[in-house]
């Protein structure tokens, strides 16, 4: 820094609720002695940024019908009715659209179900590209690969894989599978050479 120059320090501090009338800012000098300041910042008419919630609300909506599908097949897919709250709500951006969603929600609330309507879009919008289902524990892996054997696999006519440390595909029934579930090491390792695997990129 040339001498002379103002020296500009920024930094962030929290805001909390309810808001205090103000913030008293003092800042010291470390290398000269006296060398410090006093300011005060008055929260009054302040502009401050818009608070966004740390989550999504979740919407009294009416239960979407299986039927929203409009798809025979899919329907079939299902025994139940009608979706359930959490399934309603992203239902149009999961099935109708290409967005990106991010889904936190607690266990037994419907997550899978709501992976599998975003499958459906693919399957619907581009059948050439592939599903990678992710799952944490081997145990995940095999009860997906049961579940969707019948439903999937067996009615929708798709094929599948299953990648995992204990099983891995040949490439001929990789490059064909809809879809491949797999654990995050087998994944990773798979992954890093991307541009060399056809069917990572796809």
């Amino acid at each position: 820094m040339a001498k002379g120059e103002p020296y500009k320090l920024s930094f962030t501090v929290p805001i909390f609720e309810p808001h205090p009338p103000q913030y008293y800012i003092h800042a010291i000098s470390d290398s000269w002695l006296h060398s410090e300041a006093f300011y005060t910042i008055t929260f009054h008419n302040l502009p401050l940024p818009e608070v966004c919630t740390s989550h999504t609300e979740l919407l009294d909506l009416k239960p979407l019908p299986v039927s929203s599908l409009a798809n025979i097949d899919h329907e079939a897919l299902y025994k139940f009715s009608h979706f359930n709250p959490i399934q309603t709500q992203t239902f149009h951006v999961l099935y109708h659209t290409d967005n990106n969603v991010l889904l936190g929600a607690p266990t037994g609330s419907g997550k899978t179900i709501s992976a599998e309507l975003a499958m459906l879009r693919l399957f619907n919008t581009q059948p050439d590209m592939k599903v990678i289902y992710i799952a944490p524990l081997k145990a995940i892996v095999r009860e997906r690969m049961s579940d969707w054997k019948k439903r999937l696999v067996s009615q929708l006519g798709k094929k599948m894989v299953e990648m995992t440390g204990d099983y891995t595909p040949d490439l001929m029934a990789l490059l064909s599978a809809n879809i491949i579930i797999s654990t995050p090491e087998k994944w990773d390792g798979i992954s890093r050479n991307w541009h060399s695997r056809s069917y990572v990129t796809k």
